[in-house]
């Protein structure tokens, strides 16, 4: 059935349902098989024009006049009655001399014809969506396989240059997976490594790859720099992990303003294990359903 309504099809529904029907009463019976509300139908019914009785042409007209004034999706609902009434409607045979049915077939036929190629072009657009999106993602991961190209050649760097390198692979990686990010800055006192937008929250990024894991005076440091913004939440990426005292002191159900990852969840995403958008879905509901601020690998589990 029909989602867009246009002013051609209200046209057809009005010519088509006054001439389906020889007899008023027939057309009242329809209205109200149609939704029409009983009261508001004998209202419309008892009206006139100089007092004579409106015709069943004019009764749609002016059905339709109040209707305009009801619920869209209650508008929407009458109208795809009617034209069920029409289009389903089987034996096209006049009841009286003077009844032209034939113009209620005609309608009929033009309905089907609207429908159908109204149902044709979503079918194109939903075809078109598809392929844009299929398109999409057989770039994000041409595009990944380049940066994982990238990623490996960071582990034959040594010291600040591989955390250097990581901190430019970074932000293509949330620009493959459709987050919004803000690169590495600076304001009064410190240094922002990045930033990140996902559902509705910002998120101040920290990024560490050294050869020692992270410790607790590293963690801190984020949180310090999450509590004096609005509504910040942070993320810890430590690439070669956490020490035993992280693990053992992780905050449980309070005070929960920053996420941990580390190298093999962000290995996992580069590989196209599951998407940064994954991950980030289920560390949040870890942290918020479990009081987890570490999530496990495998998402699945």
């Amino acid at each position: 059935m029909f989602d867009l309504f246009t002013e051609e099809i209200e046209v057809q529904i009005k010519n088509g349902i006054s001439n389906l029907y020889w007899y008023k009463d027939d057309l009242k019976k329809a209205w109200l098989r149609s939704g029409v509300d009983f009261k508001f139908c004998d209202s419309i019914f008892s009206r006139k024009n100089n007092g004579i009785k409106l015709t069943k042409r004019e009764l749609m007209d002016h059905l339709y006049l109040e209707i305009r004034t009801f619920d869209f999706n209650r508008r929407l609902e009458i109208s795809r009655n009617f034209v069920r009434l029409l289009i389903e409607h089987k034996n096209f045979v006049p009841q009286d001399p003077k009844h032209r049915i034939e113009i209620a077939e005609r309608c009929a036929l033009k309905l089907k014809e609207i429908i159908n190629n109204q149902q044709k072009e979503k079918e194109e657009k939903e075809q078109l969506r598809i392929k844009a999106q299929m398109d999409r993602e057989k770039n994000g991961q041409c595009q990944l396989a380049t940066l994982r190209g990238k990623f490996l050649e960071c582990y034959k760097l040594e010291g600040q240059k591989r955390g250097y390198a990581f901190e430019k692979i970074f932000p293509e990686l949330m620009r493959i997976n459709e987050i919004i990010v803000d690169e590495s800055f600076k304001i009064v006192g410190e240094q922002i490594d990045g930033a990140i937008k996902f559902d509705g929250h910002h998120y101040l990024v920290e990024l560490k790859w050294t050869n020692e894991k992270i410790d607790q005076k590293n963690i801190a440091s984020l949180y310090l720099k999450v509590e004096g913004k609005l509504e910040a939440r942070g993320i810890f990426i430590a690439m070669n992990g956490y020490s035993n005292e992280v693990i053992q002191s992780l905050p449980k159900g309070k005070n929960l303003k920053v996420l941990l990852l580390d190298g093999i969840h962000i290995t996992n995403v580069i590989s196209g294990l599951y998407t940064f958008k994954e991950l980030m879905e289920y560390a949040i509901s870890q942290a918020s359903l479990k009081g987890e601020i570490y999530c496990l690998h495998d998402l699945h589990r």
